[in-house]
């Protein structure tokens, strides 16, 4: 591997380890204060991976790039580290439901229960929906869906902030680069 290439994968990585890390911190103070599941503070949480993305994909940009980057880069970069903060934070739900608060599993089948009653939802089939949540419920399911959210949330945020961040260069010098 080339010492660029690798420079590159080593800035991706530690991006998705430091925007993991934010929204895994968000996650611990939001769980001490009693509402991991419902609590307003979890709108933080996009605030907080929005910030990082940009800034993570500005440096990237400059530190890594050379001061240019496509709109495509730009997106790409930040769903790959997204992905890389979807593995940390599904982590920490895999950890808080098999090992330090199991009881949580209980917690989270409860609200939402209560979301989909005040939806509408009759009581009876909020009853029958009773094992799709348990099932949602489930460490793995969480872990593999935290994955998901941080992909799909890297996407909508990188759509929007390649446009801000996106800077061309010449032509010919980006197409020798990806020869050399």
């Amino acid at each position: 591997m080339t010492e660029n290439k690798l420079n590159k994968t080593q800035f991706i990585l530690s991006s998705g380890a430091k925007l993991g890390a934010a929204q895994t911190a968000l996650l611990i103070i939001i769980y001490l204060g009693g509402g991991l599941f419902v609590s307003p503070f979890l709108m933080l949480n996009w605030v907080i991976f929005a910030v990082l993305i940009s800034v993570f994909t500005q440096k990237y940009r400059d530190q890594v790039l050379g001061g240019h980057i496509s709109y495509g880069k730009c997106l790409g970069f930040g769903v790959r580290i997204s992905m890389y903060s979807g593995i940390i934070t599904g982590f920490f739900y895999f950890l808080m439901l098999q090992v330090f608060d199991p009881g949580l599993k209980d917690v989270f089948i409860a609200h939402s229960e209560e979301a989909m009653l005040a939806t509408g939802f009759s009581e009876s089939y909020v009853e029958k929906m009773r094992d799709s949540l348990e099932m949602n419920a489930n460490p793995w399911v969480l872990f593999i869906s935290s994955i998901i959210d941080g992909i799909f949330k890297g996407f909508i945020v990188g759509l929007i902030t390649s446009i801000f961040i996106k800077r061309k260069g010449d032509p010919f010098q980006e197409a020798m680069q990806d020869v050399q």
